[in-house]
């Protein structure tokens, strides 16, 4: 899904950051796109990924379907273009259907990322 952020860039990751960890979640790597294309010289607009999530929770759903682990951790990615800022993620259990699992803590999943986002999509 996109969906536009309520939030300048800067602030939107910092808030997603610290929801994730507050929520009993963690940060595994970001990946600053914009960066790396200064790097080499490039241009791009602010545009950043998030990769995160539970163990708890990935490892069980590894158990069911080791193929999913392609898909896990979690991401989510902000960027900027034409002065908005936009979120893009996968609901869990969107991936968990992809990989016909059913589990009773892809719900739990679910209500983790809406808890991250809550307040911060237009």
């Amino acid at each position: 899904m996109i969906k536009k952020c309520k939030l300048d860039f800067e602030k939107c990751i910092e808030e997603i950051k610290s929801r994730i960890l507050n929520n009993g979640g963690l940060i595994f790597a970001e990946i600053d796109h914009s960066k790396n294309a200064s790097d080499v010289a490039l241009s791009l607009d602010d545009d950043k990924v998030i990769f995160f999530g539970n163990p708890k929770a990935g490892t069980i759903l590894m158990q069911v379907n080791r193929k999913i682990s392609y898909d896990l951790p979690l991401r989510i990615a902000v960027w900027k273009e034409n002065n908005e800022v936009y979120i893009e993620y996968k609901m869990p259990s969107e991936i968990a259907k992809e990989y016909g699992i059913i589990h009773d803590i892809v719900k739990k999943m679910d209500e983790f990322i809406n808890s991250i986002l809550r307040e911060l999509i237009v």
